[in-house]
């Protein structure tokens, strides 16, 4: 039987009261009635504006979390020389376990593909590598000027191998810093999350999902 949409009220039957009435009033109902197809599966305004917007502003926010990664990258730095592909893989085994360590969970690992020439690195460092660098050395700073002191380095200023190898080092012995990975966990300020400052990205442990993705596939 067809309904009136506005009030939900049952209209009459051919035969019935009212029917003629009803009809002229409402003649795509009665014509889809008559032609077995029943009520429309959805009635206009019944789209979902909430989940449409709900997916706006998610994508806006995916658009926006990756062009800051895609800006961090492009501050990576050209080498005096070709990094030697050793040097960059033995920094980025440092670097996956650093960030187990720091983070207090498993976390996947960066997998990067590397253009070379024989043994010799072209370019600056891969990009998931280089921005995941700069995410430590801004957790190093919110950790506390000690931390910095100890471990501290600018990855803007990494231009040789020799320069790779420190920090490499470092890494080693930030993973086994009991004190260091405290602070790394603890809320900052009291809060519940960390607090990142604006336009930095988020401390090892702390990114957020599109993060973890934009940094494991970024070319």
């Amino acid at each position: 039987m067809p309904v009136e949409p506005n009030t939900g009220m049952e209209l009459p039957y051919k035969g019935q009261p009212g029917y003629e009435e009803a009809k002229a009033q409402f003649p795509e109902l009665y014509a889809q009635e008559e032609a077995g197809g029943g009520m429309p599966a959805e009635m206009p305004g019944d789209e979902g504006p909430a989940d449409a917007a709900d997916q706006d502003i998610m994508d806006m926010e995916q658009g926006a979390a990756e062009d800051r990664m895609t800006m961090m990258a492009q501050s990576a730095p050209m080498p005096e020389k070709p990094y030697s592909v050793n040097a960059v893989k033995t920094l980025l085994k440092e670097l996956n376990k650093a960030l187990d360590k720091l983070s207090g969970q498993n976390m996947p690992d960066l997998e990067v593909e590397m253009p070379s020439k024989g043994a010799k690195l072209e370019g600056p460092l891969p990009a998931e590598i280089y921005v995941t660098l700069l995410a430590i050395a801004e957790a190093l700073r919110l950790a506390g000027e000690d931390f910095v002191d100890k471990y501290g380095f600018t990855p803007e200023d990494l231009m040789s191998d020799a320069d790779l190898r420190k920090v490499t080092a470092s890494l080693k012995k930030m993973a086994k810093d009991k004190k260091l990975i405290e602070a790394m966990q603890a809320p900052v300020g009291g809060a519940e999350e960390p607090q990142m400052a604006p336009q930095q990205p988020s401390a090892p442990g702390f990114f957020d999902e599109d993060e973890q993705d934009l940094a494991a596939n970024m070319a």
